[in-house]
């Protein structure tokens, strides 16, 4: 989350999440409240739009963007390594699908995916690699077109994968 709040390149990433209409790339950027301010914690979901779980309980009356981050995967490597493949559901109305970007219509779903993966694809995250894009991390890692629900709701999914591992530091009960 820290390299989506903070990047420059994912700007527009936060205006699509804040502003439902086609004009939404022309609106102020947003401060580091109003970002964190879109972010659930807990209780009533329908005032939010980033959610760290794939589970979004609240009945959405409205067409907004909706985000939702969360790990989907471990596949094991080897005795010390795994990969951890991350999911991204970019979710939004259908008569929201558009925006305006240098003068062109352009698709939600296509620009979002380009700005994750601007932003994330080679970010070091604190495992023993980086954020990767590649089939070499995990056979999962993928982009698809993806329909939130069967009515309202249209968007994309994608995933996103980085190696853990153990350190080789040894802790005992006597320090």
């Amino acid at each position: 989350m820290t390299y989506l709040a903070t990047s420059p390149q994912a700007e527009d990433l936060w205006k699509m999440m804040a502003y439902n209409s086609y004009d939404a790339l022309s609106k102020p950027n947003l401060t580091m409240s109003q970002k964190l301010d879109l972010l659930w914690r807990t209780g009533p979901q329908e005032d939010y739009g980033i959610f760290f779980t794939n589970l979004v309980e609240d009945a959405i009356p409205t067409s907004k963007c909706i985000l939702k981050i969360y790990n989907y995967y471990d596949q094991p490597n080897d005795l010390y390594t795994a990969s951890v493949v991350y999911a991204f559901d970019f979710l939004y109305g259908g008569q929201m699908s558009l925006v305006e970007r240098d003068g062109i219509p352009v698709s939600r779903g296509d620009l979002f995916i380009n700005i994750m993966l601007d932003v994330l694809n080679g970010a070091n995250i604190g495992g023993v690699g980086n954020m990767t894009w590649l089939t070499d991390a995990s056979r999962y890692c993928a982009a698809k077109s993806t329909i939130g629900n069967s009515k309202t709701f249209t968007g994309v999914q994608l995933y996103l994968a980085c190696k853990i591992g153990d350190t080789g530091r040894k802790d005992t009960c006597n320090g």
